[in-house]
């Protein structure tokens, strides 16, 4: 038979097989439940890296491109100030042309989500100047477009041109 002090070890081997696979079970338990806290901290890590990389890239970026958006910048109209200095270098131009030339009615108008300031020329000189003239506004350094050209001949040597141009006026505020 059996000694009551086996029946004792074999129940208490028992009792401590027990607690240790409860504690073992838990701790399991435990480092399954850390093990996912951890993974998705990892994760956020990984989105917070990647941000931070896509951000750096971008302040480089804004930094390479200052010169190539200063350029692209130059060719709108961007304020009140811009549209005045525009209608004071075609009046330069038509002068240094030899061209008699009437700035019409500049007013600014929007085409499909696009500013532009549209200004109509009343424009007088012998052909070649006038055509000349039209030409270099269909060549201006900036982003815009010839909307009417209507040419008139008032005399043997004088010749009469009415050109509407809409320059593209920047409607953004740049953040950077």
């Amino acid at each position: 038979m059996i000694s009551p002090k086996t029946k004792r070890v074999a129940v208490l081997s028992g009792v401590a097989l027990m607690g240790m696979g409860v504690v073992v079970t838990l701790a399991v338990r435990m480092i399954m439940v850390e093990s996912a806290v951890l993974s998705q901290q990892v994760a956020a890590i990984a989105v917070d890296q990647s941000q931070q990389v896509a951000y750096t890239r971008l302040q480089k970026l804004v930094q390479e491109t200052v010169g190539e958006r200063s350029e692209l910048r130059s060719y709108f109209l961007e304020s009140q100030s811009d549209s005045i200095d525009f209608l004071n270098y075609i009046e330069q131009l038509a002068s240094e042309r030899g061209v008699t030339l009437e700035t019409i009615n500049p007013q600014e108008i929007t085409v499909e989500e696009q500013s532009f300031l549209s200004v109509q020329y009343a424009l007088e000189g012998s052909l070649r100047q006038v055509e000349g003239f039209v030409q270099l506004l269909e060549n201006i350094p900036y982003v815009s477009q010839l909307t009417a050209v209507q040419l008139r001949r008032e005399s043997n040597v004088l010749w009469q041109a009415d050109v509407t141009i809409n320059v593209a006026v920047l409607t953004y505020e740049p953040t950077l």
